[in-house]
């Protein structure tokens, strides 16, 4: 999806602020459109448990679907723009 950017490391919000800090789906979702081609969907597995899919811009997922939206924060978080957005949330 996205590589973590090098100005990451010089960013005066690390993610030592977002560790105990777990986002909603709107959040992410809204985050994600706003900074990247990239969008959130809800889904189901095979046991009813609800996953969430990284979508493009086509619609085309982007690798495994997420259990939580936990590892979708640490994922998209990769992303310095996705992470100085959700930062905003913190203030």
């Amino acid at each position: 999806m996205m590589a973590p950017s090098a100005e990451h490391t010089n960013s005066p919000t690390d993610h030592s602020t977002m560790t105990n800090t777990t986002y909603s789906f709107q959040q992410l979702n809204n985050a994600l459109t706003n900074c990247t081609s990239f969008f959130l969907r809800k889904g189901k597995d095979e046991d009813g448990e609800t996953t969430y899919h990284l979508l493009d811009g086509c619609g085309d997922q982007d690798g495994d679907p997420f259990t939580d939206l936990y590892d979708v924060q640490a994922y998209i978080t990769n992303d310095q723009d996705v992470f100085n957005y959700l930062a905003r949330y913190n203030k």
